[in-house]
């Protein structure tokens, strides 16, 4: 009988075997390094007595939900050694995590995935997508007029950022309070490498920033834009001028996670001067299905009956009430629904990845009373989403 529970300090050599043998197994065994950023967080893992069969992290964030602050889980470095693998430990530990998660009263939780499929069958799914530009520093010669400053930070200058960030943050759902440990150690601090981070001044306030590091790969000297923050479009040109300064160093620029757009396409001169892929992010799930309807915010005041299937968690399978009249209650029903949807198609209506119609499209989403359709866009209008957080 396996049991899920903590992960005592004498176990985190072995905690990092497991993570290497599943991310790194071409480093070898001997491979000595640190997963990084280990303050953060907290491990998990999947015993069989003393014998550690497979571990997980759990991160504990605070996260805009519909215009408000909710508890969220970020669960990563799931790792299990082939020994232990297709026997269900994996999926037992992921539900462990979800029951933690429940008893903490975190109702929402989030993951990077290896493989969507993998986690979409457990009742996660796609919940943002993100923008990766690729060109040369020459294109970003936009001939802004210099002005202001740029100056180099380290993580004492953290709290320089904090307004812009937050401020950026407040045009995306899922954006997340950072705190100081998160900067630090996150923001400031790379896995192999810190990378660099500038911001650009006016006034000695920060407008700007960016974070950087730069490789040496086999088609030349990369720069790799990490992660961005602009107060408005002209700030914003300032960070294109500062990168293309670059042009006597690297040969190629990489915008990794930037939000859904193509605006860079119209801001240059020759657009064909940058690739432009749009790429999958994160993935989201409800926790407890009620739980996290009632404690969210609606503009409209109406009433659905849901029929919710969850393929992990007996808790969130069933019939409920969602009326948001007065006081939100969200509670089970033997009233016949007036939609069938998973968990997964769900969890997008709730973060405002989908809009009613696409759920339809593309998630799992049956209608079968025709008001309840205008009810569910009223209460989960479509929302830009964008969680920045790596895990």
């Amino acid at each position: 009988m396996s049991d899920y529970r903590p992960l005592p300090v004498e176990y985190k050599d072995q905690y990092q075997r497991l993570l290497r043998y599943a991310f790194q197994p071409e480093e070898g065994p001997d491979n000595d390094e640190d997963d990084g950023n280990s303050d953060l967080g907290d491990r998990r893992g999947m015993f069989d007595g003393d014998d550690l069969l497979c571990v997980c992290k759990q991160y504990w964030f605070t996260t805009n939900v519909r215009g408000d602050w909710h508890q969220m889980a970020g669960l990563s470095a799931v790792a299990s050694p082939p020994e232990s693998r297709h026997g269900g430990l994996v999926r037992e530990m992921l539900a462990e995590s979800l029951a933690e998660y429940r008893e903490k009263e975190v109702y929402f939780s989030a993951l990077w995935p290896f493989s969507y499929e993998f986690y979409g069958k457990y009742g996660w799914a796609t919940v943002a997508k993100y923008t990766r530009y690729e060109t040369t520093p020459d294109a970003l010669d936009l001939g802004t007029e210099a002005a202001g400053e740029f100056r180099r930070l380290d993580a004492d200058d953290w709290e320089l950022l904090v307004a812009l960030f937050d401020a950026y943050g407040e045009n995306y759902a899922l954006s997340v309070d950072r705190t100081e440990d998160w900067w630090r150690e996150r923001v400031f601090e790379g896995w192999k490498k810190d990378p660099y981070v500038y911001a650009w001044l006016r006034d000695g306030e920060a407008r700007s920033y960016i974070v950087y590091s730069v490789d040496d790969e086999d088609d030349g000297k990369r720069l790799k834009v990490w992660e961005t923050a602009s107060a408005d479009d002209e700030a914003y040109r300032h960070l294109l001028r500062f990168v293309q300064y670059h042009d006597s160093q690297v040969e190629t620029v990489e915008f990794l996670f930037v939000p859904e757009s193509t605006d860079l396409l119209d801001i240059v001169a020759n657009p064909r001067d940058v690739e432009c892929e749009i790429r999958t992010g994160p993935m989201f799930r409800l926790v407890d299905v009620p739980r996290a309807l009632e404690t969210i915010s609606y503009d409209a005041e109406t009433g659905v009956v849901l029929r919710v299937t969850d393929p992990l968690v007996g808790w969130n399978d069933g019939t409920f009430e969602l009326d948001t009249n007065g006081v939100v209650r969200c509670d089970r029903t033997d009233a016949d629904p007036d939609v069938t949807i998973d968990v997964n198609t769900l969890s997008q209506l709730v973060a405002g990845y989908h809009s009613v119609e696409d759920a339809e499209r593309f998630g799992e989403l049956d209608v079968h009373e025709g008001d309840a359709r205008d009810d569910l866009a009223a209460l989960f209008p479509e929302e830009d989403v964008y969680l920045r957080e790596h895990f």
